[in-house]
């Protein structure tokens, strides 16, 4: 009997989702406090994870997302340089998880299955929950 390969998972920084560590991209800090675009995962050093998609490239730019996880002050601007072109070149891997969606809950079709699970749960998602009012 042959046992399944592991495959490594891994978190994007930007927009929380988690993914194959093969298909994310990897900004290291190396030991001399460098940083730069580590296209096979193996530099030695802090590393942090982003999707390949340009909003989540620009989300953990406008949130500093990467400062935050490489304990750094600043992330230089070819490293954005380098990440969105990389994004470029990748073809994104589910068309869904390509843009964000900022939608509305209460406009958003997704959450009316929420609904029919938990007749509460719409309400907590928008907010209004009668007995959070003060």
């Amino acid at each position: 009997m042959i046992k399944p390969r592991h495959t490594p998972i891994r978190t994007c920084v930007a927009c929380r989702e988690t993914d194959e560590k093969r298909d994310l991209l990897r900004i290291v800090r190396q030991p001399d406090g460098t940083l730069r675009y580590d296209p096979k995962g193996k530099l030695s050093g802090r590393g942090a994870y982003v999707c390949a998609a340009p909003a989540c490239i620009a989300l953990a730019r406008k949130q500093k997302k990467l400062e935050r996880s490489l304990k750094v002050s600043g992330v230089p601007e070819e490293v954005f340089v380098e990440l969105n072109a990389r994004a470029a070149l990748r073809p994104p891997s589910d068309p869904e998880s390509a843009a964000v969606s900022l939608s509305d809950p209460a406009t958003d079709p997704s959450c009316e299955n929420i609904e029919a699970r938990d007749p509460g749960a719409k309400e907590m998602i928008v907010g209004e929950r009668s007995d959070l009012k003060a």
